[in-house]
């Protein structure tokens, strides 16, 4: 039989010493389908798990504002949230009120009013119960005016039965940052 050189076994497999016959024989059988089937399935898994892994090691955390240090305000002690709190420290002053008792469940209108025409740029306002996960509990409140702030907060019920929660209010005013928390108990 005469072979032509383009039909010889002169490719790769042949100069590496491999036999061409092992390499290209037909599958047969209805396991080796399988088999071949559950490897191409498997090659594409991993194709995808690289690619995740690749995307996030190519994420940054979102950079936050360039903000100075928080000032902290600081609360009175006679603190009756539904009369108002007030809260100021030599920058800033600010009045915090709950529109009605706050009850689990329930939603409960919350005003921010900042004293001496000051005004905010943003305020946001989380709540937390110390030493127990209640999820997250964020909002943004809302400016009437640079100086008058709302929203209204829905909380979850925590299942052990405690009531004691904290509002952590976050201000910017000035371009500078300005913390408050306010601990209060729900209603029963």
């Amino acid at each position: 039989m005469n072979m032509s050189a383009s039909t010889r076994n002169t490719g790769p497999d042949r100069a590496l010493g491999w036999p061409t016959s092992r390499l290209r024989r037909p599958v047969n059988s209805a396991a080796e389908r399988r088999g071949e089937k559950i490897n191409a399935v498997a090659a594409a898994n991993m194709g995808r798990l690289l690619g995740v892994l690749l995307f996030l090691a190519g994420c940054d955390k979102v950079s936050e504002p360039d903000l100075p240090v928080a000032s902290r305000l600081d609360i009175a002690p006679s603190c009756d949230l539904q009369r108002g709190c007030r809260a100021a420290n030599e920058q800033l002053a600010v009045t915090v009120t709950f529109g009605t008792a706050p009850r689990a469940l329930q939603p409960f209108p919350l005003s921010l009013r900042v004293d001496d025409g000051q005004a905010l740029e943003s305020a946001t306002v989380e709540f937390a119960m110390l030493g127990m996960d209640m999820g997250q509990n964020r909002y943004r409140l809302r400016g009437d005016s640079m100086s008058s702030w709302t929203a209204s907060i829905t909380l979850p019920i925590c299942t052990p039965g405690r009531s004691d929660w904290v509002a952590d209010f976050e201000m910017t005013a000035d371009g500078k940052l300005f913390r408050l928390q306010v601990p209060f108990s729900l209603a029963k």
